[in-house]
């Protein structure tokens, strides 16, 4: 490892800083992905157009939650939709939630509010619309929170993983996607 570092060093102290700071960040976010079951993944151009199209025309929601919100593409689509809402994106990974702190300084979004946390240790229960694109294993956590904390109503969009004991009043599927599933649920009550 001293070797290692004195060739850095001989290359320069940017470069062996650049190199640290990709390495941090990279080993930050296999961290993370082991943690949660869930890396970074930015959702398709057409999955994000196919959630959209699942949102009723005339739905008018206050508050917008998108959990897992990654780099912010969902996030920063939904605020700009949407601009009388309050939405909350919701990330506990800390090199994609400062990467959405930056991403705000160029795409100001009055209306977004980037958290760093564990969505499954948030309130959700004034929600309107929740968002996700996680993966399998953590559907089931996320089922039990969204029929705790969801009021009647409420609609929840996932992408390509379903949530495993709801029946969706909508769904589509995306072929630029590898054939993804965009699925609609309202919480009934």
């Amino acid at each position: 490892m001293s070797n290692l570092l004195g060739e850095l060093l001989d290359h320069g102290a940017l470069e062996a800083l650049l190199f640290s700071v990709l390495l941090l960040g990279g080993l930050s976010i296999l961290y993370y992905t082991v943690r949660t079951g869930v890396p970074p993944m930015p959702s398709h151009p057409s999955a994000r157009r196919a959630a959209f199209r699942l949102i009723p025309d005339r739905f008018s929601p206050a508050a917008i939650y998108e959990l897992g919100c990654g780099w912010g593409g969902i996030a920063f689509a939904l605020a700009a939709r949407y601009p009388q809402a309050r939405v909350v994106a919701i990330e506990l990974s800390p090199l994609p939630w400062l990467v959405c702190h930056i991403r705000r300084l160029f795409q100001r979004r009055p209306n977004l509010e980037i958290r760093r946390a564990d969505f499954l240790k948030s309130d959700l229960s004034d929600a309107d619309l929740v968002f996700c694109y996680l993966m399998v294993a953590p559907m089931r956590g996320l089922e039990r929170k969204l029929t705790g904390d969801l009021r009647p109503g409420a609609l929840v969009i996932t992408s390509t993983f379903a949530l495993p004991g709801w029946t969706a009043d909508g769904a589509e599927t995306v072929p630029e996607s590898m054939n993804a599933q965009i699925y609609r649920y309202r919480v009934s009550g």
